[in-house]
């Protein structure tokens, strides 16, 4: 005979006991499983994020400390206060587990950083993974930069207080080459144009007067510069064709044609339209008047190092005060002042191939071209990579 709970079609309570429990067992199971997932994707997902932010710091730093290799004190403790100091930056900061090592295997030329960091967790712990390694670790090598286009206006003097090193207050004035200054550069164009490097070493050392200035690539601060050219007066006195005693002044070159004129103290060259092959050097100061003048380096000074020096000062200066002309060669003076004076040039150009290279330099007046020509100039920025 059919049962009351056949005819109600309901469970009976031992059968309804036993669904209650596969019930519980069933969530049981899928809690497990959701902490698991939850481990998976929350956890690996945040390990994955430290991870990554280890590797950018490690590589930032590693890169950063590359760039100090070359210092000419203490590469190594450079290379390391460089790479602490960007860990830093990037959230991690200096201790045991940060470490900065330079290769001394590689002569210098690579910095490993490495990152020790522990991950953290919010469910994997349940299954024993409390604090899984996310550190990571970088190697960056340096490659010096070849020298930059050669150098048309070089500034040695590196102190910071004197003032504008190299000062240019010039209207339409184009350099085709590298400008340095180991000190300030002081720009008041308006008509300035500079293709090539423009560098600098002072700490806020750069002034442009004027928005109308161009330059290509965008100027920028850098160390230190070694002189492309620094003669001393014994390096030029066994090639001269005699030593004046005293001042010496010329207004007529044809007798000094091919020579290398020098004189003990100041001489000065006083001519108008002349084309001529000569090299002025002098003790004391060097003075060039005259207009339209097109003057190259004396030919007896070939493959002597030097061939291409055209006026030279060892201790008080050069002073140029023409309307244009042509001037091809080096205008040196390693320990004083060379002025370009173009005031009165009207639209004449005064145009230099070569390069001027002294411990200042000052160029006033209008219509200049320097065209550097036969000196390196100083390097670009140090090149820098990650090891694969």
């Amino acid at each position: 005979m059919p049962t009351l709970a056949r005819l109600t079609s309901r469970p009976s309570p031992a059968r309804a006991h036993r669904e209650r429990g596969q019930v519980l067992i069933l969530f049981v199971m899928g809690a497990t499983v959701i902490f698991l997932i939850g481990a998976i994707v929350v956890d690996i997902g945040l390990w994955v994020s430290e991870r990554r932010n280890a590797q950018a710091a490690a590589d930032l730093a590693s890169l950063a400390a590359a760039t100090q290799l070359r210092d000419p004190t203490d590469p190594n403790g450079a290379a390391r206060a460089k790479g602490l100091d960007f860990a830093r930056r990037n959230g991690f900061e200096p201790g045991p587990n940060i470490d900065v090592q330079v290769n001394p295997d590689t002569g210098n030329e690579t910095v490993e950083v490495t990152i020790d960091e522990q991950g953290v967790s919010l469910f994997a712990g349940i299954f024993g993974i409390t604090s899984p390694h996310v550190g990571a670790s970088a190697v960056a090598a340096y490659g010096a930069s070849p020298p930059g286009p050669d150098a048309a206006l070089f500034a040695s003097s590196s102190d910071c207080n004197a003032g504008q090193t190299l000062d240019i207050q010039a209207q339409h004035l184009q350099v085709n080459g590298s400008t340095h200054s180991n000190g300030n550069l002081f720009v008041d164009g308006p008509q300035d144009d500079f293709v090539g490097p423009v560098t600098w070493v002072c700490p806020n050392g750069f002034t442009n007067n004027h928005v109308n200035n161009s330059y290509q690539p965008p100027p920028r601060m850098v160390g230190n510069q070694a002189p492309p050219l620094d003669l001393k007066w014994t390096d030029i006195e066994p090639y001269c064709d005699g030593v004046a005693l005293g001042d010496l002044v010329i207004t007529n070159l044809s007798p000094w044609e091919n020579k290398v004129i020098c004189a003990s103290s100041n001489l000065t060259l006083n001519v108008v339209g002349v084309q001529a092959h000569v090299t002025l050097a002098a003790q004391g100061s060097v003075t060039i008047l005259g207009a339209g003048n097109n003057l190259q380096p004396a030919d007896k000074l070939a493959r002597t190092g030097f061939d291409q020096l055209l006026v030279y000062s060892s201790t008080d200066g050069i002073n140029i005060v023409t309307p244009g002309g042509v001037y091809t060669g080096y205008i040196h003076a390693p320990r004083s002042r060379v002025t370009i004076d173009g005031s009165h040039i009207g639209t004449d150009v005064f145009r230099l191939d070569g390069a001027v290279v002294a411990a200042s330099i000052r160029i006033t007046g209008n219509w200049f071209e320097f065209h550097g020509a036969g000196l390196q100039g100083p390097p670009g920025p140090p090149q820098v990579h990650l090891e694969d």
